[in-house]
């Protein structure tokens, strides 16, 4: 094997590992998309043409999805971790107490995330769960809420945002501490 062909196994390689780890972390599309311009300047020295033209394509595609990916993240991330105590008026307020204990009362199974946690309920009424959901965010917008009924009939809450709100979420809720 010539080094040219043994640069461009290398690069589409790269170029298929990094894709598919893309949901992991931003960077990996960034990574993807330094292997597709390595794969386009192959494409180029094999003289396959088309081949690098499409992949030069691709590089600046990824390019443009990392970029996009950036402001959204860091935005997330500097945003400040406080409660507004005064979002609820004092019958949301209690109205919000018993959806929470009912939540919590409701918790079998706690997974950890890197940004958070997820937690399979065993009781059914999603009304009140997503009202608790929906009175969690206004006193603490910062907070990822996801609903998630899987195909298996379970119902998953997934909560957090980032590491240092996952640290919050531990001392706020002890049902998540481990």
């Amino acid at each position: 094997m010539d080094a040219l062909t043994l640069f461009g196994v290398v690069s589409v390689s790269v170029m298929l590992l990094a894709y598919a780890l893309e949901t992991r972390a931003r960077w990996f599309v960034l990574l993807f998309a330094g292997a597709c311009a390595a794969s386009a300047a192959y494409g180029f020295l094999a003289g396959a043409w088309p081949f690098g033209v499409v992949e030069a394509v691709w590089t600046g595609v990824a390019i443009r999805r990392w970029r996009a990916r950036v402001p959204q993240q860091e935005h997330e991330s500097t945003r400040p971790i406080a409660c507004d105590m005064t979002a609820l008026s004092a019958a949301e307020r209690n109205r919000y107490d018993v959806l929470r204990r009912f939540v919590l009362e409701g918790v079998e199974e706690v997974r950890n995330t890197a940004i958070g946690f997820q937690l399979r309920l065993h009781h059914g009424s999603l009304a009140e769960v997503a009202e608790w959901m929906s009175l969690e965010h206004r006193c603490c917008p910062f907070l990822t809420l996801q609903l998630a009924l899987k195909g298996d009939g379970t119902a998953w809450i997934d909560i957090g945002g980032s590491g240092a709100i996952k640290t919050f979420l531990e001392a706020e809720f002890s049902a998540f501490r481990k």
